[in-house]
């Protein structure tokens, strides 16, 4: 039991290590776009801005499903990496359809990845909402 929570703590820190990267680069590329000077709303241009943060923030999303997967194929809970990709998929989402299931050890991991996933998909909004303020108050009067 001790050695599932420190492999669950581990997958949480590597889970998190990884959003946090993804919005550390975002930041850096936001950082660098031309997109408080204009007074204006632009619609296409700033359409195109979030398409591409959300097409980040899925591409964080989805590296971290497949860590969490990559634990319930090669610790032996699924037997088919698709099968464990889609599992991690539903159980991070907290969609949790029920018609893949994991044995009773492995279930306290994918409990605690389902909180983390409401963690950091929170997180994500936050974050998108953060940009989608900062670009709305720069072009303020």
């Amino acid at each position: 039991m001790t050695s599932i929570l420190v492999l669950t703590f581990g997958l949480v820190a590597a889970t998190v290590l990884i959003h946090t990267a993804f919005l550390t680069l975002s930041m850096k590329w936001l950082s660098g776009l031309n997109t408080g000077h204009e007074r204006n709303f632009n619609f296409w241009p700033l359409t195109w801005l979030f398409v591409r943060l959300v097409w980040i923030l899925l591409v964080s999303h989805t590296a971290q499903i497949v860590i969490w997967a990559c634990f319930y194929y090669w610790g032996g809970a699924i037997s088919y990496f698709e099968s464990a990709v889609y599992f991690s998929g539903v159980t991070y989402t907290t969609i949790g359809y029920g018609d893949l299931v994991v044995p009773p050890p492995w279930r306290i991991i994918a409990t605690v990845e389902g909180l983390t996933g409401i963690v950091m998909c929170s997180l994500s909004a936050a974050f998108f909402f953060s940009v989608m303020t900062r670009l709305f108050l720069d072009r303020q009067p």
